[in-house]
């Protein structure tokens, strides 16, 4: 058992190996869920009951506001649930991030599962669209949990005009879950893959295995019987990639700062 770390999810094994390249190893422990909630939840219980410091949900997701692009990151103040739970991630470990002096505070606060319609911000004033915070190359918003597949641009509208969210993913609120009930800090780092106004293609919608691996070939088969369909996989492909490009440039940074507040 590994003394002092953090815990980290994933629902794609690239963006785990996007985690292993930026962030000290020793200091961390990487779980990969499938994009499955359910999963990312069990992984987050296993990692909270072998003394994780911390549980960090971090990966790519969709873009729910329109003024998002492709490598945009995004620090989850607040995660909405597909069953309307509202987790709300921990303010210490969001002042760490985002404030000009990360060692500001008086120690961690545990998440908490709080009412929706809560004021959920940081603790600072959010500027921009949506409440948004731009500074240091990042913005801070919600982030919408889903149980499904968000595969249109017209279902993505509507959870923004509904919710309010940034951008939407589907393991966030199953690795918040338990930490909430473990009384461990969460918080969220996302960068957006797919754009607002982009529908999934259809052969891209089987395309995680439930290891986080990609089914290359089932998804290539798919595309040939239906070969429109290309173009869409390689945006998707394209808005994938800057995704990942953005965690591997900005975790080693953003890690430092955790690891301080844990003295790791």
């Amino acid at each position: 058992m590994m003394a002092g770390f953090i815990g980290v999810i994933c629902g794609l094994k690239s963006e785990a190996e996007a985690v292993s390249a930026s962030v000290d190893a020793s200091k961390i422990r990487i779980g990969v869920s499938g994009a499955n909630a359910a999963r990312a939840e069990e992984i987050a219980r296993e990692f909270c009951n072998d003394g994780a410091s911390a549980i960090i949900s971090v990966g790519v997701s969709g873009g729910l506001d329109p003024a998002l692009k492709p490598g945009d990151l995004i620090i989850g103040e607040t995660i909405i649930a597909d069953d309307g739970s509202v987790y709300a991630s921990d303010n210490y470990l969001l002042a760490a991030i985002t404030s000009d002096h990360p060692d500001e505070g008086r120690g961690p606060e545990t998440l908490r599962k709080v009412d929706p319609g809560r004021s959920l911000s940081s603790g600072r004033p959010l500027a921009g669209p949506g409440g948004r915070d731009s500074r240091g190359g990042y913005i801070v918003a919600k982030l919408f949990g889903a149980d499904e597949i968000i595969d249109s641009a017209a279902k993505k509208s509507a959870l923004f005009h509904n919710h309010g969210c940034a951008a939407v993913d589907m393991e966030s609120h199953g690795a918040a879950r338990a930490a909430a009930r473990a009384g461990a800090p969460f918080i969220a780092i996302r960068a957006i893959a797919d754009p607002a106004d982009r529908a999934l293609p259809q052969a891209a919608l089987e395309a995680v295995a439930p290891d986080g691996s990609t089914r290359v070939i089932k998804t290539l088969g798919a595309a040939l019987r239906d070969p429109k369909q290309f173009p869409e996989l390689m945006k998707l492909g394209g808005d994938s990639a800057a995704a990942t490009k953005s965690l591997r440039r900005s975790l080693g940074p953003l890690f430092a700062r955790l690891f301080l507040c844990f003295d790791l």
